[in-house]
């Protein structure tokens, strides 16, 4: 089964909800905002898309003090996953975890090429 990992309010995530609707694709979705991650997928999603996980141009990221930036781009995967799971929306959305997919950020051209749509 194919999990989108995010929060129901953002616009890209209804890009990926629209994707995944228009063609016909099952999903399971973790929202953030209802559920905690567990600190085992977060270590998956930081080994399979290193840095690319935490999302720097988002407000949350821009909020936080040098040292919290500083926990964020460390290789401390516990430190950083207690910064994370009280700010969730500061991982990059969506997360696409399958069998065989992992995506992270929406493009529907790649998208389009991983699920054969």
């Amino acid at each position: 089964m194919t999990t989108i990992y995010g929060i129901n309010n953002c616009n890209t995530m209804k890009k990926a909800f629209d994707f995944f609707n228009q063609n016909g694709i099952t999903y399971e979705f973790f929202d953030y905002k209802k559920s905690v991650l567990s600190q085992d997928d977060f270590a998956n999603f930081v080994a399979t898309f290193g840095e690319k996980v935490i999302n720097k141009q988002g407000t949350t990221y821009r909020k936080f003090d040098d040292e919290t930036k500083a926990i964020l781009a460390s290789d401390d995967l516990p430190a950083m996953y207690e910064m994370v799971k009280n700010n969730l929306s500061v991982l990059k959305r969506p997360i696409v975890m399958g069998d065989d997919v992992a995506l992270i950020g929406f493009d529907e051209h790649e998208w389009g090429g991983v699920f054969g749509v």
